[in-house]
């Protein structure tokens, strides 16, 4: 994204104002210790939405009663205003969009009227806009509790600022990473910042996930119908076979429930020899038989759990006192293998064998607890087992009761009507009611599912088709390449020469690979200072080169680096160009990198990006470059400061 900061202005409550002017490119502020350098980022910060003021208390929050950002895009300009965060800041911020050129000295504090006011959150949402974030749901659980936060300028900020506690830190590469939240949101959302995706992606993905979940379930249901499908069909089974028995006929057991379905179309008709047919007496007998033959069966599981009970209840009492007796035995065990007469000294063999002997008994004793030990559990089972099938032989006796009563109750209308042909009416509208059910349940599982598996195979393409692997891929290697070159030009010790630094885009980690060992060293594995920082500026200038390549990327070109030159000069306030010139070289060797790739991110995407550095040195030296150039304040000597 094409877009820098113009200005940083800071009003009092009479309208009087201080401002730090700033470009395109490579801004430099320097000055003395407490001048007012480290209060520039915490101003940028609070303006993009924080959720709290982190200004450092002093000079400039006592003189300050609104914050403003003047951020230039290339058709308009966005003003930016908030209050201190204790007069209505911490809820409403100030947004101005104007296509006039903004020039910061001119700007009056009565832009930010009422009419400009909204809150915090609706802020941060219009900020977010005009970058370029338009996705305003990321969710892709159907069953999520709750949506997935909208992608926020807030999170934009992780790549664009570098403290002055984080610019070389060892164990953290990212701000805000130490909510882990925050941390997993920023990582979620970069295919999101790089433009790689929009809103109909995750529509896509929401409704590609609905229809799985719902085909899961689909499925799930179609496993527990064929499960059932055997209960079902004995049970319309019987209802055809009372309609055969009522017309004298006789049917198959052996048949399949498609078959079943296709015979009401074709039962046997209701003649007279039906009157004359025996087979109601036949099938009534039948089920008699088998449902005495099923209560003999529960007779002899209800005796076998019976007796395992039994069983169970000798073991448990053979094992508790095989446990009284061994606390006896260890009560009053001799350790001793031969027992010697106190007053004479000899052996007593008498007392020697019991000793024996009693040692043999606990041997054998541990060998039976241990045998008996495991038993209470195999009779559990065995009874569990058991009482399923008991419950089946119940389930089984319940059905065949159900169909003898109807059996019965047919005879008795029979007695009462002489009309056997009503009561072939009845079974055959009976076998009706039954086969509509089931055909229902049949056709409700196949149109559930018709259409899913080929919407979800389209959704899937249409998923494919932005070709998020590509893009990872070569993200993947572009950092790896542009990081390493970087690296190489900064102050990176001699042991990860040559450099192999790469940067995980699931984890956000970064590693040198050392090809020797095959190992990956980690950023919190590398020793010094220097180390640290370099990979701190290689990783963020390449994020700033790979974003600005990004065609859709509403990521600003904006990076802020907070005092890099600490690693060298750390308790120094100002740094003069005599002192230490190897470490100054290696300082100014930093700023060239930045020159450098500033340059390069000009020529391949057709702008410059912007480079902040709050710092605490001099003059510097650097090749090809004019160091004043760059410097937009040296705020050095009495009153000369930011506030």
């Amino acid at each position: 994204m094409n877009a820098f900061i113009k200005s940083i202005v800071v009003f009092n409550e009479d309208g009087e104002k201080r401002h730090v002017d700033l470009t395109d490119g490579l801004n430099v502020i320097t000055g003395d210790s407490k001048s007012g350098k480290s209060a520039l980022l915490e101003i940028i910060d609070y303006c993009f939405g924080s959720s709290k003021s982190t200004i450092p208390k002093g000079e400039v929050t006592k003189f300050s009663s609104l914050y403003s950002l003047i951020i230039k895009f290339p058709l308009y300009t966005l003003i930016i205003g908030r209050k201190r965060f204790e007069n209505n800041g911490r809820r409403q911020m100030y947004l101005y969009r104007t296509s006039d050129d903004i020039i910061p000295a001119e700007l009056n504090v009565s832009i930010f009227e009422d009419e400009n006011l909204l809150n915090l959150e609706q802020a941060k949402l219009e900020i977010g806009l005009a970058f370029g974030v338009v996705i305003a749901d990321t969710t892709d659980d159907v069953n999520a509790t709750k949506k997935e936060p909208r992608p926020s300028v807030r999170n934009m900020t992780s790549y664009m600022f570098q403290h002055q506690n984080l610019v070389a830190n060892k164990f953290t590469l990212f701000y805000r990473f130490e909510d882990s939240i925050k941390r997993d949101q920023v990582i979620g959302q970069f295919p999101i910042f790089a433009g790689w995706v929009d809103q109909q992606y995750y529509n896509y993905k929401i409704e590609l996930d609905e229809l799985l979940k719902r085909k899961k379930r689909i499925e799930k249901f179609q496993e527990s119908y064929n499960q059932a499908i055997e209960k079902v069909k004995g049970k319309l089974l019987n209802t055809f076979k009372r309609y055969y028995m009522l017309v004298g006929e006789r049917l198959d057991d052996n048949i399949s429930l498609p078959r079943l379905l296709s015979l009401r179309n074709h039962l046997p008709d209701f003649t007279r020899e039906s009157y004359l047919s025996e087979e109601k007496e036949r099938r009534y007998n039948e089920l008699k038989n088998q449902r005495e033959n099923l209560k003999q069966q529960r007779y002899d599981i209800e005796a076998s759990i019976s007796n395992l009970e039994l069983s169970h209840g000798y073991g448990e009492s053979y094992s508790s006192n095989l446990k009284s007796l061994q606390a006896t035995l260890n009560h009053s065990m001799n350790h001793n293998d031969h027992y010697h007469c106190p007053l004479c000294g000899n052996e007593v063999p008498e007392i020697n064998a019991k000793i024996i002997s009693l040692q043999t008994s606990k041997q054998w004793l541990k060998k039976e607890l241990a045998s008996v030990k495991g038993h209470g559990n195999e009779f559990y089972s065995q009874i569990n087992k058991l009482n399923r099938q008991k419950t089946s032989i119940n389930e089984a006796i319940k059905e065949l009761n159900a169909e003898i009563t109807k059996i019965e109750n047919i005879t008795e209308r029979l007695k009462e009507t002489k009309r056997l042909d009503n009561e072939v009416i009845y079974a055959r509208a009976a076998i009706d009611h039954e086969c509509d059910a089931i055909e229902e349940q049949i056709r409700i599982l196949k149109n559930s599912n018709e259409g899913s598996d080929s919407r979800i195979e389209e959704l899937n393409a249409l998923i494919d088709g932005y070709h998020l692997d590509v893009y990872k891929a070569q993200a993947k290697t572009f950092f790896r390449k542009n990081i390493s070159r970087i690296i190489e030009k900064l102050d990176f010790e001699e042991e990860f020469r040559p450099a192999d630094v790469n940067f995980q885009l699931e984890t956000f980690d970064l590693y040198h690979y050392e090809k020797d060992s095959k190992s990956r060293v980690y950023l919190s594995e590398m020793g010094s200072g220097a180390n640290w920082l370099a990979c701190h500026v290689s990783l963020f200038l390449s994020f700033l080169h790979f974003f600005a390549i990004q065609e859709k990327s509403s990521i600003p070109s904006i990076l802020f680096l907070d005092q890099p030159s600490q690693v060298y000069f750390p308790e120094k306030a100002y740094v003069d160009t005599k002192e230490k010139p190897h470490d100054f070289q290696k300082v100014e060797q930093i700023y060239k990198t930045i020159l450098e790739e500033i340059d390069l991110i000009e020529q391949t995407a057709g702008f410059k990006p912007q480079v902040i550095v709050t710092d605490h040195v001099g003059e510097l030296d650097i090749e090809g470059y004019d160091f004043k150039d760059y410097l937009r304040k040296n705020w050095r000597g009495n009153d000369n400061k930011f506030i």
